[in-house]
């Protein structure tokens, strides 16, 4: 009797927190969102930084965002800034800082700030590696840093695959628990880019997945329109999501929205703004 309470108390310990609607996973610029929250193997943004960092080094640039994010239902918010440089020399880099509020009615307030670096060690093979300041308060506390790693490979000018390692030091804090992310991305006739990302999660007795699914198609080579899917039974959410922009060279801005099929039925609403240097 003593070794089952034993075993429920350490269950119930390694149990995550219940969250209702987003949480520090879903921290993505508008683009991504719209696109079903899709994106470790495009490297075209500067959500590389919070993603897979090796696909920092996929384009040459120098890009400066801004985002934000609200979750109407749950008051889930964020805002941040990020700066991707890969422009400079040969070792891209990159930072970002994030505040994010959600939890609904066990809220939490989170400081993030993360700093990237990423290498090609060929044309076609880019690896990557961030580490991620966290001060979060309120329902969960941690004040702590964490890592994350990626590869890209890139074997054709079309094709992009990349996997990652999120949350790699161990924080013993069930908002910032680790998994890993497979992607894969294409690019044809320079307007149309399919993607998809499988989020896996090894922290319970039993595996969880999340498919990521979502397509990109560039009208006029100026206004972007994209769908996307997630299916998450990480989160135990449904998602659909859709949404437009508009750039130059780079420079412009994205709108996305995504509603959720199921649970709290989530209706996140977020824009990004980016100027290309």
């Amino acid at each position: 009797m003593l070794m089952l309470v034993m075993a429920s108390t350490a269950w119930a310990q390694a149990s995550p927190m219940a969250v209702v609607g987003p949480d520090l996973r879903d921290l993505m610029q508008a683009r991504n969102l719209a696109m079903g929250g899709a994106f470790e193997s495009l490297g075209y943004g500067a959500e590389v930084i919070s993603g897979n960092p090796g696909a920092l080094t996929l384009y040459k640039r120098y890009q400066i965002e801004a985002n934000g994010a609200w979750d109407i239902p749950s008051g889930y918010a964020t805002g941040g800034v990020s700066l991707a440089d890969s422009a400079s020399n040969a070792l891209g880099m990159g930072i970002s800082y994030n505040f994010v509020t959600y939890g609904a009615f066990q809220r939490r307030w989170a400081h993030l700030t993360t700093v990237a670096l990423a290498l090609p060690l060929a044309d076609w093979l880019h690896i990557g590696v961030s580490g991620r300041h966290q001060v979060i308060t309120g329902a969960s506390n941690t004040n702590s840093i964490t890592m994350t790693a990626g590869i890209i490979i890139k074997p054709f000018e079309w094709l992009s695959m990349g996997f990652s390692g999120h949350n790699l030091i161990p924080n013993y804090n069930s908002d910032v628990t680790r998994y890993f992310v497979a992607s894969v991305s294409g690019l044809f006739a320079s307007q149309l880019s399919p993607v998809f990302d499988l989020r896996m999660d090894f922290n319970q007795p039993l595996p969880r997945f999340a498919f990521h699914g979502g397509v990109e198609w560039l009208i006029a080579m100026r206004f972007p329109l994209r769908l996307g899917y997630q299916h998450d039974n990480i989160g135990s959410h449904q998602y659909l999501s859709g949404g437009v922009g508009w750039f130059v060279e780079g420079s412009g801005f994205d709108l996305s929205y995504r509603h959720e099929l199921k649970g709290s039925e989530g209706k996140l609403l977020a824009l990004t703004v980016k100027i290309q240097l």
